[in-house]
């Protein structure tokens, strides 16, 4: 007696009966019993399958009766197979293939390219979802459950203007030509099936019923299936993920399609071949195109010539995607505050004679991350396809067949000219402009043309070529160049310490030796040097000079950087610290019944954010705010809370938890009721203060803080060239101190006492304290030091 396990449904029952009847067709004495079994997947039909455990939930049961020995074999469709079966049990057989392909089902014969907008289409399958939206990205997309007669019968009843269906399910059921509805078979070439679709797998119990098994087998669909599951692995997927995958075999090898959608929404499509005719070449195939699909499109991003407002919207978008970013140091160190807090920056920097790591190690790690699976972004000052060897990179992508894209940048060579007053092309005066790099590799033979160059009219501009200045000056003039035409440098263009110098060819050299101009430096040779002095338009502003090393969290960044920019400083954004909602096991409880309380107290803004965030969770109405008062530590908190349409009752001139605590703590009396609002690392002093009251009073923490370590050589390497370091917080405080410890450290400017007081519990030595804690007075706080220096 061979027992047969299946689920309940019609078409369970007819491919079982197919099994039954091929064992027989071999065993024709043997007695075979089929057992019905309901599984979980077929009870719950008004749920998608991911969200109750997925495929595997039409297997787990029948499983477990194989492993309990009251069934012999299992017949599964192949596609609802998991990819980690149970402990001791195996695919014992694989039967032939049906018609893989996927089937549009609809009442109106309209194919789906032309279904009007806003049809409905029925499918529970992110594959078939993806898929046919990429055919028409206008239909919507409803949950579709049930076997395949029940799904047709809702078709019919007009639910839905069309169902995705396998049409081998529709071949076994004989439902492929049903009165009154079209059917639509979608080419492999438009939409890939599921792994396994059209297939059937025996499972058993390993080292069982060989003879059986061996009779059932087809090895051309047992190769096809493993390969395609194999596709599946590969991708750390399972039944559910949004892949689809199709093998074949011909005479002369496999061949194989594999699509991948890694965000759930943009689709990616690899088709391969292999001359190779074994299963295990067939597996090999499979994950070579599920790794092909694994690596995204690397983006080499030119960042522009040295400010963030410099960039491009697109390179910006880049950044804010990116899972890994490699940069060099000629990027403004605030873009990578824009990139995700989880993103791996990695510094591949160098200078004239200072390479931290060789372009050959680049190349390798930029397809080692890509070959991870991760967005990665090459980040390279100016454009990367001038004289950023963006070219090299491009092409060992290309070698190794990672997709690539290219997001220019604006470049140095006319940028920097520009902030000096040059233009690098001038009615009258220059009608070109060449561009050349003074830097050439060690291994070339002298490949600039001094004799053509000397000749031309055209502004010539020397990239990386600082360190040649003496022989770019002397060729060009042995070779014809007028020793007179004027000549230009300008260092550290775009930036607060730009210095530049100008003359003629003949003293150019000599005034930068003289003047100790450094790298990174560009050279213009041409009339239109001349109009520097005439065009250059920049008015000094009170902090023109000055950059200042912003650390705080982005948030809190953005406005400081604003006011100081206003003021002529240039910011420097390295948030080392960043905040993220925590939410605690009394907190529901707490804002349930926020309506009892009389006074809500605010330790900052961001409390702010996380308090109406966490309402919003717990699904508390805001009108029980309606008789509640708001005390708050200081205007940007209350700001905030008006922007959710609340007035602070009592706000504190000065931005700090003891002056809200005189003010405000002795007014409460017994009946008073209050919730404090606060982060993990807020200051102790409000509620030390209201320990002292004989009011009831609860306190919730809704926001941490963390430190962000991720940029520590980069902070190192800048900290001595900058004129002040803002700290706002006490962890902040503690941050830079880590990161700095042992540097030379610029002027620190403390956002308020209570931050000066862990400045200096940290071990730094705080030079000024702003007495407003805001943009605006950090702002006057460095303005006022600038003059008492400059009164010493």
């Amino acid at each position: 007696m061979i027992r047969i396990g299946t689920r309940t449904s019609k078409l369970a029952m007819i491919q079982t009966e197919l099994v039954k009847q091929k064992i027989q067709e071999h065993f024709p004495k043997e007695k075979i019993e089929i057992v019905p079994i309901i599984t979980k997947g077929d009870i719950i039909l008004h749920q998608p399958l991911a969200s109750f455990g997925g495929k595997g939930v039409f297997t787990q049961e029948i499983e477990q009766q194989l492993l309990d020995k009251t069934i012999d074999i299992a017949v599964h469709s192949a596609k609802d197979v998991p990819m980690q079966l149970a402990d001791g049990l195996c695919i014992g057989a694989v039967l032939a293939r049906e018609d893989c392909r996927d089937v549009l089902v609809t009442r109106t014969g309209i194919s789906a390219k032309d279904l009007p907008a806003g049809s409905v289409i029925g499918t529970s399958s992110l594959r078939r979802e993806l898929q046919i939206k990429a055919m028409n990205p206008f239909v919507e997309i409803r949950m579709l459950r049930g076997n395949v007669p029940t799904r047709l019968q809702k078709l019919k009843d007009g639910q839905y203007d069309g169902i995705i269906l396998a049409a081998a399910g529709l071949k076994r059921l004989h439902l492929e030509q049903e009165d009154g509805l079209f059917y639509e078979y979608f080419s492999k070439e438009d939409f890939l099936p599921a792994a396994g679709q059209g297939i059937l797998a025996v499972e058993i119990c390993k080292d069982s019923l060989k003879e059986v098994m061996d009779c059932l087998n087809d090895e051309n669909a047992r190769a096809v299936l493993m390969a395609e599951r194999a596709f599946l692995t590969a991708l750390d997927g399972s039944c559910n993920a949004p892949c689809g995958v199709c093998c074949e075999k011909s005479e002369d090898g496999f061949w194989i399609s594999g699509m991948y959608a890694k965000d759930g929404k943009n689709l990616q499509r690899v088709d391969k071949k292999t001359d190779g005719t074994q299963p295990a070449d067939a597996v090999a195939l499979a994950e070579n195109v599920a790794a092909s699909l694994k690596v995204q499109t690397v983006s080499l991003v030119g960042a522009g010539p040295g400010a963030k407002d410099l960039m491009s919207l697109r390179a910006l978008e880049c950044v804010r995607r990116a899972d890994v970013i490699i940069y060099d140091n000629l990027i403004s160190p605030s873009i990578l505050n824009e990139a995700k807090t989880e993103a791996k920056l990695l510094y591949v920097g160098k200078r004239a004679n200072a390479h931290f790591m060789e372009q050959e190690e680049i190349n390798r790690l930029i397809v080692g991350e890509a070959k991870k699976g991760g967005y990665v972004v090459r980040l390279k000052g100016g454009d990367p396809f001038i004289f950023g060897r963006g070219g090299e990179e491009a092409l060992a992508l290309k070698k190794e067949g990672i997709p690539f894209e290219i997001v220019s940048g604006i470049s140095s060579s006319y940028s920097v000219p520009a902030a000096e007053g040059i233009p690098v092309t001038h009615r009258g005066c220059a009608a070109s402009v060449h561009i050349i790099t003074g830097h050439e590799g060690k291994e070339k033979k002298q490949a600039i043309d001094y004799a053509v160059l000397a000749k031309e009219e055209g502004t010539l501009v020397f990239l990386m070529g600082l360190g040649r200045i003496d022989e770019i000056t002397q060729k060009l003039i042995q070779y014809g160049k007028d020793v007179k035409t004027p000549a230009a440098v300008i260092s550290n263009g775009l930036s607060a310490r730009q210095q530049s110098v100008t003359g003629i060819l003949e003293n150019i050299a000599v005034k930068v030796h003289k003047e100790k101009i450094k790298t990174p430096a560009i050279i213009v040779i041409g009339e239109v040097a001349a109009l520097s002095e005439e065009l250059m338009s920049a008015k000094q502003k009170p902090l023109s000079g000055k950059r200042i090393l912003l650390t705080g969290t982005r948030s809190l960044i953005a406005k400081q950087e604003d006011t100081l920019k206003q003021l002529g400083a240039e910011t420097v954004d390295i948030s080392l610290i960043e905040t993220y909602p925590c939410r605690e096991a009394q907190t529901q409880q707490i804002l349930s019944v926020v309506s009892d309380y009389s006074w809500i107290v605010f330790a900052s803004a961001m409390g702010v954010h996380q308090f109406f965030a966490a309402l919003s969770e717990v699904h508390v109405d805001r009108r029980k705010l309606g008789g509640v008062k708001f005390a708050v530590v200081g205007a940007a908190t209350a700001e905030v809370l008006e922007s959710y349409g609340y007035i602070a009752d009592v706000v504190p001139q000065r931005a700090n938890a003891e002056t809200l605590g005189s003010i405000w703590a002795d007014t409460l009396n017994r009946k008073d009721k209050v919730l404090l609002v606060q982060g993990r690392q807020s200051s102790p002093v409000l509620s030390e203060q209201l320990k002292e009251k004989e009011c009831e009073t609860d306190s919730i923490c809704l926001y941490e803080t963390r430190q962000d370590m991720r940029r520590i050589e980069e902070c190192r390497r800048i900290c001595p060239d900058m004129d002040y370091v803002v700290i706002a917080s006490g962890t902040a405080a503690e941050a830079f101190k880590e990161v700095t410890d042992g540097l030379k450290l610029p002027k620190i400017v403390a956002i308020g006492p209570q931050t000066a007081k862990a400045c200096e519990k940290a071990g730094l030595s705080v030079t000024t304290v702003a007495k407003k804690a805001d943009s605006e007075g950090i702002a006057q706080a460095v303005l006022q030091d600038i003059i008492q220096a400059g009164n010493e």
